[in-house]
């Protein structure tokens, strides 16, 4: 019993300690570069996390089949549960760590998603704001377009920024967890 007591704390402060880095990267100051925008990148722990993960996946992979004597079903069913929990995770963590960027001015977004897609819209042209807790992802509509943008994003407090002056939505009304710097 004391054994779990002291494994869930450890693993609430982790998780409690992630989030809270994750969240202060999001208020860092970030400088506009030489073509006058703002370039927003994933924080580094995505990238962390990510390796970690499929090194975890692989590890399983690996020795589960090479330290049990026979190969039976429960075998199996053990390393495809472990490849989806740590390869169901590390591999969206590298993804947004890789692809996932935000560029911006004074009248354009250029979003670049997950799986590498690039969009391109006008501050003018935004239609709806909605932000989605769940996901973490900002959705920004258009006419004819959507933008997904991630909440860990390094910097985001200055697009929010950005959004409360070329709009008409508000931080607080869309009740992104991101605070004013």
């Amino acid at each position: 019993m004391t054994e779990k007591i002291v494994l869930y704390s450890i693993i609430g402060i982790a998780v409690s300690t992630a989030l809270s880095f994750l969240t202060k990267a999001t208020g860092k100051s970030i400088e506009i570069d030489e073509s006058r925008k703002f370039n927003l990148r994933m924080n580094k722990l995505y990238g962390f996390m990510g390796i970690i993960g499929l090194f975890f996946g692989l590890l399983f992979l690996i020795f589960i089949p090479l330290t049990t004597e026979s190969n039976n079903g429960g075998i199996c069913f053990a390393v495809i549960l472990m490849l989806l929990i740590f390869w169901g995770t590390g591999i969206p963590c590298l993804l947004y760590y890789r692809n996932h960027r935000v560029t911006f001015d004074e009248n354009t977004i250029i979003a670049t998603s997950v799986y590498g897609k690039i969009r391109e819209i006008k501050w003018t042209d935004i239609e709806d704001i909605r932000f989605k807790a769940m996901s973490g992802l900002l959705i920004l509509t258009t006419k004819d377009d959507k933008l997904k943008i991630h909440q860990h994003l390094v910097g985001l407090s200055k697009f929010i920024e950005f959004l409360e002056n070329k709009t008409k939505w508000t931080r607080k009304e869309l009740k992104v967890p991101i605070e004013k710097k």
